[in-house]
């Protein structure tokens, strides 16, 4: 009771220690600090504004509001600087160069960039020279993370968070920490997770126990081996025999678990005998699916490996005939087990790497401080102070005093480790953390827990560890990264980035029509799942180009998907790397991942493709639909006829609608050639597909082959920049801000020049808002507060 008390405690800190934190959540900006004079940002009214008379005018402004947007309505940088949602899709609609549209006059590069870097500093005071961090909400594990971390602190195969309810998402990932809620169910789910952990962890008491030692079927010999399985072995009258091994000497006791079918006059008799010895034997019952146990008892004098034999003692002189085909007596075994004497059980390796700090301890209470001090760094993912290690001994010191033995004393505390709000959340500490005015960069132990949660989803290995004790993590930043994308467990960011990412999650629930396309199975999901995993997985391992994720010239399949894709000479269950076929681009606009996910159950959508591409690869997401538009599908809407794609012209006439789909659907035109579980097709609805389009941007093509070639030449900068913001908002867990636009131009940049993956990953992990954090709180109240306290008198001694 005493434990459960505390641990609730602990749980409730975590959950006002959540709280808190979101609640102190803000978007506000550093202060912008004087830049320097060539720094200043261009003058609005005579730099700025006539550039806008000149480009945006005629569409926007002078009583023209076209999208409802009028620019000429803020006779001031001040009243600018009061709408920056509007200046943000301005920004956006000038850096993709889809405003001024293609038809219209352009302003020059100079021009385009002048404006855009007015918007940043004095839009939005973004300074270059002073960058913003920003700050992370303190956010629990999420499932992934929890389920990770406890493999690799404890070190027992065990899935606890697989019965915690469902995280939810934010800026499409499920690590973001302003949407992962602490919901009340979770409370004794923690608890419980932590209970059975550590019991499954630490061996808590001595007593003797029997071992159950169960024989492998297939190890088997003599008699007819057809049709043996794990749990099957038939057993005729030729002797069958298998070797067991029998940890130590002493009484066993053999259980044997068999099936049998009468044949004959007579019930089959059982002959078995154990290192050459007879055992008792017996008449089997002989009902068809009815098992039978059989028992004995053996006895060894020393450890080692012995043989059992078993056979049928009655055969039939003559095998009788079932429906014409010959029978003879035999039975089925469907289970052997020998129960050991008690015993000593062996501590599991869990423990002994748990315990191994508190060898050589002068004390059993030094020890346990070893062990305790240990653990908590690994959990905490920082040394604990020596108030803390204090802490958590007190709690296994009163789990003592109620008669618990060491074992049982040190289970107490490190289960309450487990519950403490430390495990549970991540956060860094700082210096001045109410204060919103302080940027400075995170600790090493905290460096090292954002880049193992980033490219792991666990906590850091001793590697990391030992560099954070050191010192040296950041000077030795450029190994670790390629040591741990080296690593298996990178393998967790093809799962969890890009399993999100590009949404192959929702591969497991998406249910094309049957009637329509009854070749879809669970195989055929499954295998596109693995192509694209496969393709990011290549591309992160081998240090490939990002590029290659739209203008890869390969691919994976089985056979399975193969055939789906016409390809020929695929055979088997094993994925192979092959030339991407002529007729499907490569990259993911090919893959049927991307092709079904995008699509309803018994048709194509070119507006989610084309919506996909604009998220997800292009960064530059179209807005909601009005609500008051109807669906393509609508029943209540007025007809629309012909093709799709003519169906789809029409929808698009209407002013409220064009807008937005200009956008969409050109890219989803061009991948029509595609049907919605994404096998190759050359009509629609009777009518040959035409698969070409115009961009918003004004680039023309024909086909998804030059559609992609479009995507890899005028819209690389726009991927690059995707994959940059997608990057960083999964590796800090939080959306992105405007004043993060320097860090993400940065990374942008460095990929224009070097695409491939490695330089991606690291410079995420090297950006300011990976590598610092500025304080909580309003920066008002915090110069109140400390104006306040400078001017108490100081109080005479």
């Amino acid at each position: 009771m005493l434990l459960r008390f505390h641990i609730r405690l602990s749980i409730l800190a975590a959950l006002c220690f959540a709280t808190l934190g979101g609640a102190k959540e803000t978007t506000a900006p550093l202060p912008a600090k004087a830049a320097p004079a060539t720094a200043e940002p261009a003058d609005f009214a005579r730099e700025v504004q006539p550039v806008m008379e000149t480009y945006c005018f005629k569409c926007h402004g002078n009583g023209k509001k076209k999208g409802g947007l009028a620019l000429d309505k803020w006779a001031s940088p001040d009243a600018v600087v009061q709408d920056q949602k509007t200046w943000k899709h301005v920004l956006e609609a000038l850096r993709t160069g889809e405003m001024p549209p293609d038809d219209e006059k352009q302003p020059s590069l100079d021009d385009r960039e002048k404006i855009m870097a007015w918007i940043d500093r004095a839009v939005f005071a973004v300074d270059p020279a002073n960058p913003d961090p920003g700050r992370v909400t303190i956010r629990r594990l999420n499932r992934a993370e929890y389920n990770n971390t406890i493999r690799d602190l404890v070190g027992v195969e065990f899935r606890p968070a697989d019965d915690f309810p469902a995280d939810d998402s934010g800026y499409g990932f499920d690590n973001i920490g302003d949407v992962l809620s602490l919901p009340p169910v979770l409370f004794e789910r923690y608890l419980a997770a932590a209970e059975k952990v550590i019991s499954l962890a630490i061996l808590n008491d001595h007593k003797l126990r029997p071992e159950k030692i169960e024989v492998d079927l297939f190890k088997i010999t003599g008699g007819p081996k057809a049709g043996t399985t794990a749990q099957a072995r038939r057993i005729d009258d030729n002797e069958a025999s298998v070797p067991v091994e029998l940890p130590v000497p002493g009484e066993y006791q053999l259980k044997l678990s068999l099936e049998s079918v009468k044949v004959g006059a007579e019930p089959t008799k059982l002959e078995w005998k154990f290192n050459g010895q007879p055992l008792r034997s017996a008449d089997l019952a002989g009902r068809k699916d009815a098992k039978e146990a059989l028992t004995a008892t053996v006895r060894v004098e020393k450890a080692g490996t012995y043989p059992l034999m078993l056979r049928v003692a009655n055969p039939l002189a003559q095998p009788e005939k079932d429906q014409g085909r010959p029978v003879a007596r035999n039975f089925t075994v469907r289970q052997i087990i020998f129960t050991s004497p008690p015993q000593p059980v062996k501590a599991p390796a869990s423990q002994l790497r748990i315990f191994a700090p508190g060898r050589g301890q002068p004390t059993l209470e030094a020890s346990a401080r070893a062990i305790l001090a240990s653990f908590g760094q690994s959990a905490f993912r920082r040394p604990l102070a020596p108030t803390e290690v204090e802490r958590f001994f007190w709690i296994g010191k009163q789990a003592e005093k109620k008669g618990a033995n060491f074992e049982q004393a040190v289970q107490t505390a490190l289960t309450a480790m487990l519950v403490s709000p430390h495990f549970l959340f991540r956060g860094e500490l700082q210096t001045e953390p109410d204060n919103p005015k302080s940027a400075s960069p995170i600790s090493e132990w905290a460096l090292a827990s954002r880049l193992s949660y980033f490219l792991w989803s666990t906590m850091p290995d001793d590697a990391l560890y030992a560099e954070a004790q050191r010192g040296t993590l950041r000077k030795n930043l450029t190994a670790q990264v390629k040591r741990m994308l080296a690593d298996p467990k990178a393998g967790e960011l093809v799962e969890n980035f890009a399993g999100q990412w590009l949404q192959l999650r929702n591969l497991k629930v998406v249910q094309p029509d049957a009637k329509t396309f009854p070749q879809w199975d669970r195989a055929l999901a499954t295998a596109m799942e693995r192509e694209t995993e496969m393709l990011f997985q290549t591309i992160m391992r081998e240090d490939r180009s990002v590029l290659d994720f739209i203008g890869a010239d390969y691919t994976f399949v089985n056979e399975r998907l193969a055939r789906h894709y016409r390809i020929a000479g695929v055979e088997g269950e094993a994925f192979v790397k092959v030339e991407a076929p002529k007729d499907r681009p490569g990259g993911i606009l090919g893959h049927g991942s991307f092709l079904t996910l995008t699509s309803n159950p018994t048709r194509t959508s070119p507006v989610k493709r084309g919506k996909y591409v604009l998220e997800n690869l292009l960064g530059t997401p179209p807005p909601p639909p009005p609500p008051q538009v109807p669906d393509l599908d609508d029943k209540n809407r007025k007809e629309l006829t012909g093709t799709l794609r003519q169906r789809m012209e029409q929808h698009r006439a209407d002013p409220t609608c064009a807008g937005c789909h200009a956008r969409m659907d050109p890219i989803g035109f061009g991948l029509q050639q595609f049907d919605a579980i994404g096998a190759r097709r050359e009509r629609e609805d009777d009518a040959p597909i035409d698969s070409a389009g115009v961009l918003a941007s004004g680039e023309a093509f024909n086909g998804p082959a030059e559609l992609r070639a479009i995507l890899l030449a005028k819209k690389r900068p726009d991927f690059l920049r995707c994959c940059s913001e997608k990057m960083l908002t999964y590796g800090l867990g939080r959306g992105l801000e405007f004043y993060d636009r320097p860090a993400i131009e940065k990374i942008a940049r460095s990929l224009e020049k070097t695409p491939n993956f490695f330089n991606l990953i690291f410079e995420v992990v090297n950006s300011v808002p990976f590598q610092m954090r500025r304080g909580e709180g309003d920066h008002r109240k915090f110069s109140e507060r400390k104006e306040a306290a400078s001017a108490k008198p100081v109080s005479a001694e």
